[in-house]
């Protein structure tokens, strides 16, 4: 029997053409999921929503240790270098970071007191800090004063003069020392009082600070402060901050290359600027 070559060409290019169809129509959906991937990323940066689901991301990054290391025991001298630089430009819990040209080697004088005195987190001293002075080195507030706002009661202790006028002058004039003798009093906040203590303050909370907690409370005072009751809340304050911080420092960095909320920046700034141009 005679086959004819030609029959079978015809039929053989008519069989590709459901395969032309498919193919064109996977190239399709591809296409219509990236726009509205990107349509969508710009809707979801303007909204609460959108904050929230990178929050949530950033809570599971987290959780499941993402980098491998353990959260809470931040020590890294690049990651507290990320967070303060970060915190030079933007607030952060109320609070800023004016560390000017010294953001590098106060990061450096957090890490190394942090590391000295048994102090696990550096972030949390940093966010400390913050909280004292916004990281000003000549603050005041009259009976404190430094970084770290060192009580100049302290003086003729940490090594510190006796005489006030040369103890206050050091502890301004000389920020590594100021952070050096904040980390060594936080310590022993820390062992006097990791067991556990009530705090009631102005506003009768009749809280048990435990840990950390505890030390964060003693070093700002167990009283009632009737100018600044607000200070009740102070190691909430101070936590909820070295929180920020570390993801900061971890993830959200702006000139980070590492972690899954870079590219997330980047897709989101990318589909808000082309939505901008003509």
């Amino acid at each position: 029997m005679k086959t004819n070559k030609k029959n079978i060409f015809i039929k053989n290019r008519r069989g590709d053409i459901p395969i032309t169809i498919l193919t064109i129509g996977v190239v399709l959906v591809c296409a219509i999921a990236l726009a509205s991937f990107f349509l969508s990323t710009v809707r979801m940066r303007s909204s609460f929503v959108g904050i929230g689901m990178i929050e949530q991301l950033n809570s599971q990054i987290e959780e499941n240790s993402f980098y491998g290391r353990p959260i809470g025991t931040v020590s890294v001298l690049g990651d507290i270098g990320k967070a303060i630089n970060y915190a030079k430009e933007n607030k952060i819990g109320d609070r800023i970071c004016n560390c000017g040209d010294n953001c590098n080697n106060y990061s450096s004088w957090i890490t190394d007191s942090s590391s000295k005195n048994g102090i696990p987190d550096s972030i949390l001293l940093l966010s400390l800090m913050m909280q004292e002075s916004d990281c000003v080195s000549t603050a005041s507030s009259g009976s404190s004063v430094g970084l770290m706002q060192i009580n100049l009661a302290n003086c003729g202790g940490y090594g510190l003069p006796s005489n006030q006028d040369e103890c206050k002058n050091q502890l301004i004039n000389n920020p590594q020392l100021n952070i050096e003798v904040g980390a060594k009093i936080l310590k022993e906040k820390y062992n006097t009082y990791k067991n556990g203590k009530v705090f009631n303050g102005c506003s009768n909370r009749g809280i048990t600070y435990t840990g950390w907690d505890a030390a964060l409370r003693g070093y700002n005072g167990w009283g009632c402060n009737p100018s600044f009751t607000s200070q009740d809340n102070y190691v909430e304050e101070v936590n909820q901050r070295a929180d920020s911080l570390r993801k900061v420092g971890n993830y959200l960095e702006k000139d980070s290359t590492t972690g899954i909320l870079w590219w997330a920046k980047q897709i989101l700034s990318f589909s808000v600027e082309y939505k901008g141009k003509p």
